[in-house]
Parts: structure tokens; C-alpha cells; sequence
């Protein structure tokens, strides 16, 4: 395969079909990255909404102009790529074709990789570290856009090396790992989580040990009593309880999905006071 000048009928299959294989799969961790957005958006921002639309209509636009172009760029008749005539078409080595697949590509990546940035700025979490981190594994997809422009030269002043594979399997590799890289986002929150409630358990426990020895002192707290849907499901309160404490059911602490429904909050507050036996009647 690394040889280009060989030709025969099986070779000649494979490579039309390597151009599936990477010129159309290539596309899919960007539709998984977009999916991944469908979710983190929410209704209530209509236009970032619309700009996810056109956002999926423009990679999806791109995925089937590859496909097709893949397909039919030597004629109707695709067994034109694997004839035995050395002035025969073959997709393979249409550097036209090559220039074609590898802008779109370039296009919808870079267009997926800016989008969710003005998101980012509004969105709600607990500090501005975890934040610059949430930007920090979206901005990971520069990456994949740096290798790619390292794929392009290299088949623009290499004709027959087998570097050009590697660059190939490196572009689609880190795709993947940027989409997965996002989804693992809770699991490591949650990791970091268990660390620091042993360390809060550990602090806490020494906290006690110290305040037996002082008296108790009026104190006064206010939290909430009661958070609920209007039809009252167990269910949705459970969903509301998560949410109220910052934290989403799915381990995401961003809170942007839309509520369909009513939530009620009644806060309370209580006061208490230790009482001296010596207290006369």
C-alpha cells in the first residue's frame, strides 16, 4: 500500500475503499461532538440553537458531497478505479479530489471546534478553574486541525511515502479521543469528588474532637425545606433536589436543559440556643 505505483484489480478495490473509510468517517466524531451539543445547549437560547442547526446541516452537507464525490468522481461507473489501464481514474490519486475532501473537512472542523465558546462564557459552574478546563478539552480540537494541516502538506510535497498513513491514522485517532475526552468530564469530576470528601470527612471528624470542649453558642441557619414539581412525581423532586445542589443527574454540573415545568422553594429559618439549667421557674 505504500507503494503507489503498484497496481493490480485486488489493490486497486482496497484503496477505492480506503476512501470510505477515512474520507467519510472522518465526519463521524464530528456528529458525535454535535450530538454532545444538542444536549448542552438548551431551548431557552434559540439563536445558539439555530446556529446548531446550520452547524448540522453544513457537516451533514459536507459528509454527502465526500461520500458521493468519493464515489462517482472517475464517472458513474466506479469499476472505472480498479481497471487495469494506466490512463484510467482512480480516485485514489486524484490530487483534485484530495484538495476537495480535505478542505470540507478542514471547514467543518475548525467550524466545530469555535462553536461552543460563546456557550462556554455563560456558562454556570462552580468556579472559573473548571471553566478554563471545560474550554481547555474543547480547545483540544486544535490538535486534530494542526494534524490535519501536517496531513495536507504532506500529500501535497510527498507523492509515495508511508507517512501519509500515519498522519491519516493520527487525524482520525485524536478525533475520537477529543469527542471521549468530553464525555469523560463527570467521571473525573466524580473522581476528584471522592478525594475530596475524604479529605472533608478527615477535617470534619477533627472538627468535632476540638468543639467538645466549648460550650454551645446561638446559631442561627436558613436551607431550603421543600423543592418540588407541580405534579409532584418523586421523581422530578429528586431530579430538582440534584439540580438545587449543583449538581445534574447525569454528573454534569452544568445546569442549562431546559425545566418544563414549575419549581416552588419555601426557605425557612430556625434558630437555637442552649438553655442553662440553673434557670429559674
Amino acid at each position: 500500500m505504500d507503494d503507489f505505483t503498484i497496481t493490480s484489480v485486488s489493490l486497486d478495490k482496497i484503496r477505492f475503499a480506503t476512501n470510505y473509510f477515512f474520507d467519510t468517517g472522518i465526519y463521524f466524531p464530528k456528529f458525535s461532538i454535535i450530538a454532545f451539543y444538542y444536549n448542552l445547549i438548551p431551548q431557552t437560547q434559540p439563536k445558539m440553537r439555530m446556529a446548531l442547526y446550520a452547524l448540522t446541516a453544513i457537516t451533514g452537507g459536507c459528509a454527502l458531497i465526500t461520500f458521493f464525490g468519493d464515489t462517482f468522481w472517475c464517472g458513474p461507473d466506479p469499476s472505472i478505479n480498479w481497471r487495469t489501464s494506466h490512463e484510467s481514474c482512480t480516485v485514489f490519486s486524484a490530487m483534485d479530489l484530495m484538495r476537495l475532501n480535505w478542505s470540507l473537512n478542514f471547514i467543518t472542523e475548525v467550524l466545530n471546534v469555535v462553536f461552543p465558546f460563546p456557550l462556554i462564557h455563560n456558562m454556570t459552574l462552580r468556579s472559573r478553574r473548571e471553566k478554563v478546563a471545560l474550554g481547555a478539552i474543547f480547545a483540544l480540537g486544535t490538535i486534530t486541525i494542526a494534524v490535519s494541516v501536517g496531513r495536507f502538506v504532506t500529500m501535497l510535497h510527498v507523492s509515495n511515502d508511508i507517512s501519509i498513513y500515519i498522519w491519516a491514522t493520527a487525524e482520525i485517532c485524536i478525533s475520537v479521543i477529543v469527542v471521549a475526552l468530553a464525555a469523560l468530564r463527570p467521571l473525573l469530576r466524580k473522581l476528584s469528588g471522592m478525594v475530596s470528601t475524604d479529605l472533608g470527612n478527615n477535617l470534619q471528624s477533627g472538627y468535632n474532637i476540638s468543639s467538645m470542649s466549648h460550650p454551645s453558642k446561638p446559631s442561627t441557619r436558613t436551607r431550603d425545606t421543600e423543592a418540588f414539581w407541580e405534579t409532584g412525581h418523586r421523581a422530578h423532586q429528586s431530579g430538582v433536589t440534584a439540580m438545587a445542589s449543583g449538581e445534574h443527574l447525569t454528573g454534569s454540573e452544568v445546569e442549562l436543559n431546559c425545566i418544563e415545568g414549575i419549581l416552588r422553594t419555601q426557605q425557612v429559618s430556625m434558630s437555637s440556643e442552649t438553655v442553662s439549667s440553673s434557670t429559674t421557674r
